[in-house]
C-alpha cells in the first residue's frame, strides 16, 4: 500500500461512487476499480458494499477509513514541519472554540500572538462542539478551546483552563426574580431559549431534567449559537435559558441576570484541545503557553 492508495480510498468513500471518484481524481474507473480491489485484497475483506446508485464502505472499511485518514494527516502534518523548517515561515494556526466558552479572553490572546509574531497567520473557527471535535480529528483544525469530553478520546491531547458553571438566565423583570426559595420545578415550565439536542450543554440539562423525574422543557426557540444577539429574544419576555458564568457581567449590560438558583450538575472543565501525536508547530506551543499563563494565573 502507498499514500496514493490512502487518496483513492478516501476519494470513493467521500463520493459513494467509484465513477465520480475516479473523475476526481483524473484516474481511470477500472484503474481506481483496480487499486480498490488491491487494498480489498490486502485487507482479506471487503471494504466497500456495491449497490446500484453507488458504494458504501463496510465496517472493515469504516475502520479502515479512520486508519487511513490519520495515516494521511500524519503525512501532511510532517510535510508542513518539513516546509517550516526549510523555509522559517510560521505558518498557520487554525483555532476552533465553542460559543460556550470565554471568547473575549481567547481572542485577546491571538492578538496577543500576532502582535509578537507579525510573520503568524490564525485561521478562527467559531462551531459547536461535535462539529470542532469531527475538525480536529480530520485536521481541518489543530487545536480547539472548548469544554473538555468526557470521556476524552484517546488521541486527543487536554489542557485544562478554568472551571465553568452555566447559569439560568431571565429578563431582569421576570417574575421568578421576585420568588423566594426558587426550584428548579418552579423553572421547567417556562418557555426555555437552548442550543440543539446534539450539543453537550443541551444534553446535560435534558439528562438533568430528566433526573428530576419533570417533563421535558418547552423549547420554545432553538438556536445552535447562543450569542448576544441571540440572548436579545429574553429581553421582556418570560424565556429562560443558559449562559456560562464568564459572559454574565456582558448580559447585564441588556437587561438578562441570573435567576437566584444553582444547578448543580451544571459544572465543566474548559481546556485546550489537541491531537496527541500531531506537529507541536511553535505557534501552537506559544498559543497553549499563554493560554495558560492567562487562565491559571
Amino acid at each position: 500500500m502507498n499514500l496514493n492508495d490512502i487518496d483513492y480510498l478516501i476519494a470513493v468513500s467521500e463520493h459513494q461512487h467509484v465513477g465520480r471518484a475516479a473523475e476526481a481524481l483524473g484516474l481511470t474507473q477500472s484503474a481506481l476499480t483496480r487499486a480498490i480491489a488491491r487494498l480489498e485484497s490486502l485487507a482479506g475483506m471487503p471494504l466497500f458494499e456495491r449497490h446500484p446508485k453507488g458504494v458504501l464502505p463496510t465496517a472493515a472499511g469504516q475502520a479502515f477509513l479512520r486508519r487511513a485518514r490519520r495515516m494521511q494527516m500524519e503525512f501532511d502534518d510532517t510535510l508542513s514541519e518539513l516546509h517550516q523548517m526549510k523555509t522559517g515561515e510560521l505558518g498557520i494556526l487554525r483555532i476552533g472554540y465553542s460559543p460556550s466558552t470565554d471568547t473575549e479572553r481567547v481572542l485577546r490572546l491571538v492578538q496577543r500572538m500576532l502582535a509578537e509574531r507579525p510573520g503568524a497567520r490564525v485561521h478562527l473557527t467559531e462551531r459547536l462542539m461535535h462539529y470542532l471535535m469531527d475538525d480536529l480529528a480530520s485536521g481541518a483544525l489543530d487545536a480547539l478551546v472548548a469544554p473538555l469530553p468526557r470521556p476524552l478520546p484517546a488521541d486527543v491531547a487536554a489542557v485544562p483552563l478554568y472551571e465553568d458553571e452555566l447559569r439560568v438566565i431571565a429578563d431582569r423583570s421576570h417574575p421568578l426574580h421576585r420568588r423566594r426559595g426558587l426550584k428548579f420545578e418552579d423553572l421547567a415550565a417556562e418557555p426555555w431559549l437552548l442550543p440543539p439536542p446534539a450539543t453537550r450543554m443541551r444534553g446535560e440539562l435534558d439528562r438533568f431534567v430528566e433526573k428530576a423525574g419533570l417533563a421535558p422543557l418547552a423549547v420554545r426557540v432553538e438556536a445552535a449559537a447562543t450569542n448576544l444577539n441571540t440572548m436579545r429574544m429574553l429581553c421582556g419576555s418570560r424565556m429562560l435559558s443558559l449562559s456560562s458564568a464568564w459572559a454574565l457581567r456582558m448580559l447585564e449590560t441588556i437587561g438578562l441576570e441570573p435567576l437566584p438558583i444553582a444547578l448543580p450538575a451544571m459544572r465543566r472543565r474548559v481546556g485546550w484541545l489537541t491531537r496527541r501525536h500531531g506537529h507541536r508547530a511553535p505557534l501552537l506551543e506559544r498559543m497553549e503557553q499563554l493560554l495558560v499563563e492567562e487562565f491559571r494565573r
